[in-house]
């Protein structure tokens, strides 16, 4: 009886070794299964900054960065590739009108599942925070879709603000200038 017990124990355990080694095709996991499968082995190889959702469907990782200009070149970048993201943006939009600036800003990388059976993820970068440090102003760009949209601008020396809105029509930028007395200017380039 011993004998057969320790046979039958053996069998299972063989049985339960070849149905675990086995591909099991009919079995399919879902997105969010995916994307959390590859989270817990990424989370350990992140450096810096970074949080994940309550459901743990969104990873943000965040670079702080910061960078100076100097006769319209980059003199000195904590983070090349950024700053010259934020450069190309920046000339895009005409903008700033000084040579001499240092510029703070924040990247976030956000990955979210994805529907695409052969990806892990769908990732996207934005910058909600790019700042203009100038002589005399300070200038605040909201950034959407690698354009920028909005400029909220301090002129400490004339004790003034201004709201500038952009718009991308082709090859033009349309700036639309709303003083804080709410006068309305449109300039086209």
């Amino acid at each position: 009886m011993k004998k057969i017990s320790i046979m039958c124990l053996i069998f299972l355990i063989a049985l339960s070794i070849y149905a675990v080694s086995r591909h099991q095709n009919g079995i399919r996991i879902s997105p969010e299964q995916k994307f959390k499968l590859w989270l817990n082995d990424t989370v350990k190889h992140i450096k810096g900054k970074y949080t994940i959702s309550f459901d743990s469907t969104l990873l943000t990782i965040t670079d702080s960065f910061s960078y100076i200009v100097k006769d319209g070149k980059t003199t000195y970048s904590s983070n090349m590739n950024n700053s010259e993201a934020i450069q190309k943006m920046l000339k895009n939009a005409h903008e700033p009108s000084c040579l001499n600036y240092r510029v703070i800003a924040v990247r976030y990388d956000e990955f979210t599942p994805t529907e695409i059976d052969v990806l892990k993820y769908e990732t996207y970068a934005e910058f909600p925070l790019i700042k203009v440090i100038a002589k005399d102003m300070i200038i605040n760009y909201n950034e959407n879709r690698a354009n920028i949209n909005s400029a909220y601008i301090i002129n400490s020396q004339l004790k003034d603000t201004t709201l500038v809105e952009f718009s991308y029509e082709g090859n033009k930028v349309i700036k639309r200038h709303y003083k804080n007395n709410r006068t309305k200017n449109r300039i086209t380039y």
